[in-house]
């Protein structure tokens, strides 16, 4: 009887443990986010300094990180995810699986 007493909770609490480890296990597996590199080059002479941020709708996710106009700044957002100015929330463009290793130049954009 004392052993049963005893096996229980440990029987209980490993169950327990297994079932978390199975959920986390299961969301690695269905996470299918496809995540993209791209790079985004100031304003060049035009001289406007830029915040962007990256997320699922502007003011939504990761804000802000500035470009100078005389630099290249790196970034990875997801596929479905915009790219706006962190100031406006005007879109800049929307991050889709071809924009991998490119450079979208704000000078066309301001």
């Amino acid at each position: 009887m004392k052993k049963s007493i005893f096996l229980f909770p440990l029987i209980l609490i490993s169950l327990i443990s297994l079932s978390f480890i199975g959920d986390s296990t299961l969301k690695m597996k269905t996470s299918t986010a496809q995540r993209v590199s791209f790079k985004i080059r100031g304003t060049g002479y035009k001289g406007i300094f830029v915040t962007i941020g990256i997320g699922s709708s502007p003011g939504n996710g990761a804000c802000c990180t500035g470009v100078s106009e005389n630099t290249t700044v790196s970034f990875v957002g997801e596929v479905g995810d915009v790219v706006y100015d962190g100031k406006t929330r005007r879109v800049i463009t929307k991050i889709y699986k071809d924009l991998e290793g490119t450079t979208i130049d704000l000078a066309d954009y301001y």
